[in-house]
């Protein structure tokens, strides 16, 4: 974001009313379980981003070379409704984020386990943030 506030200043333009985000989400009764069901697809997936080279062109600080753990720790948003709104919640305090473009479906995952990842966003966690519908 530090980097985005500079463009913007160099370049003279306000910080926009608009802050979107893509993040990788998967909910689950706990977080644990979160974890558990979605590392498979996404280990997979960034194990095709590292083959193509992909991380070697991200900012200094942001690749992703690294192994899930690490991954977890400030790139997907993993968990139980509540904590999947929380984690939207800090989101939007550090960084204004406002529009959330959610990535629920990955390489190998079945398209109802996706199905039920809209259903759980839009009937479990989107009540949680207090947002209309």
């Amino acid at each position: 974001m530090d980097l985005y506030k500079r463009a913007l200043e160099e370049y003279g333009r306000p910080f926009p009313a608009e802050v979107p985000m893509r993040r990788e989400v998967f909910v689950a009764p706990t977080r644990a379980e979160a974890i558990r069901r979605a590392q498979p697809y996404l280990e997979e997936k960034y194990k095709a981003y590292r083959s193509w080279g992909q991380d070697k062109v991200m900012p200094e600080g942001d690749d992703f070379d690294h192994s899930f753990d690490e991954l977890l720790e400030d790139r997907f948003l993993l968990g139980s409704p509540t904590e999947v709104a929380d984690q939207l919640i800090r989101l939007n305090g550090r960084l204004g984020v406002n529009h959330i473009v959610a990535s629920i479906h990955w390489p190998g995952m079945p398209n109802s386990l996706a199905l039920e990842q809209l259903h759980l966003l839009a009937e479990e966690v989107r009540p949680l943030l207090g947002v209309a519908g």
